[in-house]
């Protein structure tokens, strides 16, 4: 990722895909529900801090990696599938039900 834009993208998804909500996290992590919001917006400039609070919520890790070893991760395809949460899996089940 070489953009804020792009970071808060990764962690939009990542809420997305817990259906966890702001003020959950905010309750949690001790962020500010303006905070969480503005990070996840893109419109924000956060402290390293914050990012490291909101990834660990998130079941994400911050890592520096040199460049090349960056553009080899991003050259290649998701080896794994993704797990859904518990909730996601409910409403998938009743999905299917109906």
């Amino acid at each position: 990722m070489k953009t804020l834009s792009e970071l808060s993208s990764i962690l939009r998804q990542a809420k997305d895909r817990l259906a966890l909500p702001i003020i959950a996290m905010s309750r949690a992590s001790g962020l500010t529900a303006v905070t969480i919001r503005g990070v996840l917006s893109g419109k924000s400039d956060p402290r390293l801090s914050t990012l490291m609070t909101m990834a660990d919520q998130l079941g994400l890790e911050l890592m520096l990696l040199p460049k090349a070893v960056a553009s080899s991760i991003a050259a290649k395809a998701p080896a794994e599938e993704e797990v859904q949460s518990l909730v996601a899996a409910a409403l998938a089940q009743q999905t299917e039900r109906k």
